[in-house]
């Protein structure tokens, strides 16, 4: 996988300011009992206006529904962007996200609870990567440990 030139991180940097304001989601689909060992979805998103991300995700049921978030929060620490999300999985569950996207390797890993929805209350993890810098997107996984 090619890393982010500084112009592309700086891209990403832009994308994330101009989107600092509240009012992120991420949509995934979510289908498991509440009750069962963690549960994983994969996603794909790309940037699809400044501060939001759409794409789809394929999750424990097998299904594959659309994704989208939303940047509620950003501060910049040298390479480290500290941001934080909020995800609307599908019908499912909404959940608040925060964690860091490293601009010079493209990697994102951010940790929240899900707020609304069928796994209200459970820790959720997220680990992404960038994987086209020009149109800002990014694959990885979102795991829901549901709540006992």
């Amino acid at each position: 996988m090619k890393l982010p030139t500084a112009s592309s991180r700086r891209g990403l940097q832009a994308a994330a300011l101009a989107a600092a304001t509240p009012l992120m989601c991420f949509a995934a689909p979510a289908t498991a009992d509440a009750a069962s060992s963690p549960l994983t979805w994969a996603f794909d998103k790309c940037a699809s206006a400044p501060g939001t991300w759409e794409g789809t995700v394929s999750g424990p049921n097998g299904g594959t529904e659309p994704l989208r978030t939303v940047l509620t929060d950003i501060r910049i620490s040298s390479n480290v962007l500290h941001v934080e999300f909020d995800w609307e999985v599908g019908d499912a569950f909404v959940a608040h996200l925060a964690g860091t996207l490293n601009q010079a390797t493209g990697d994102v890993v951010m940790n929240g609870q899900v707020t609304e929805g069928a796994y209200t209350g459970s820790e959720v993890h997220e680990e992404g990567q960038l994987s086209d810098a020009a149109r800002s997107c990014f694959t990885g996984t979102i795991r829901v440990m549901p709540a006992s």
